[in-house]
């Protein structure tokens, strides 16, 4: 018997949306998207009841075995920031791409083709539409940049919502520019303003700054109530449990998996 909480699905708006999206013709393989393993829409909430937005770049190995963006290690590190925020549930998350990425320099130059842009416009329109959301967070380049663009649409010009920027919750990639103190001390930045600006958190909490590297309470497990039904806590609880094995072409087509 199944006990815990799990998502029933998107309603209104976002269940249209769910059912009517780009395909593959317009995210095109050849053009750096991981398109054979399906489109992956959000997680939270995509009910109207979410009071904060959070953008992100594109799903992963994790997100599509899990049918949910933002599950694997960069998710957890997003689920400590929005959970510092005090949300514990009333949040939505959406990708700048409907699609995963294998070529950056191939996909990116695509973020705002017309029917691209279109469909992730309606989705932040739906966020929007309610009146509910008081604050956006952009985690990444991509992400910012979808949300400029919409922005300078006419119903993106209405938004009131405070806005602010973040670096990429896996910013600081070993050998990178970014260190993890980097990406932390972006991040720090970004919890204080944002936290100023909410007014309906779903807990009361004083805002705790992150320290030089993650703490284990600071890379919570996702909660069962943002998967469907029946995935497993070790899905929730462990980063790298899936990763892409090569394949002849181009399209990376074969995911593995590995039970801790």
């Amino acid at each position: 018997m199944i006990t815990d909480p799990f998502d029933t699905g998107p309603t209104g708006a976002f269940r249209t949306l769910c059912r009517n999206y780009p395909d593959d013709t317009v995210f095109r393989g050849a053009d750096g998207f991981r398109s054979l393993w399906g489109p992956i829409f959000y997680r939270g909430r995509a009910n109207g009841s979410a009071r904060l937005l959070v953008i992100g770049q594109d799903p992963a190995q994790t997100e599509a075995v899990t049918r949910r963006i933002l599950s694997g290690q960069a998710g957890r590190r997003v689920q400590g920031f929005v959970e510092k925020l005090g949300y514990s549930k009333s949040y939505l998350m959406i990708n700048a791409f409907l699609y995963g990425i294998f070529n950056q320099n191939m996909a990116l130059p695509h973020l705002n083709d017309p029917d691209i842009q279109a469909y992730r416009d309606q989705w932040l329109e739906a966020a929007l539409a309610p009146g509910r959301i008081e604050a956006v967070v952009t985690f990444g380049t991509p992400a910012f940049n979808a949300w400029t663009a919409f922005r300078a649409t006419p119903a993106g010009q209405g938004v009131t919502a405070f806005h602010h920027r973040a670096l990429h919750p896996t910013a600081d990639k070993p050998g990178g520019p970014i260190s993890r103190k980097d990406l932390l001390d972006n991040w720090n930045v970004a919890l204080q303003a944002l936290h100023a600006k909410i007014q309906h958190p779903d807990v009361t909490k004083p805002l705790v700054p992150y320290g030089n590297d993650f703490t284990a309470a600071e890379l919570p497990e996702i909660p069962s109530r943002d998967l469907p039904m029946g995935l497993q806590p070790w899905m929730r609880s462990t980063d790298f449990w899936a990763s892409m094995s090569p394949t002849p072409g181009t399209e990376r087509a074969n995911i593995s998996i590995e039970v801790p």
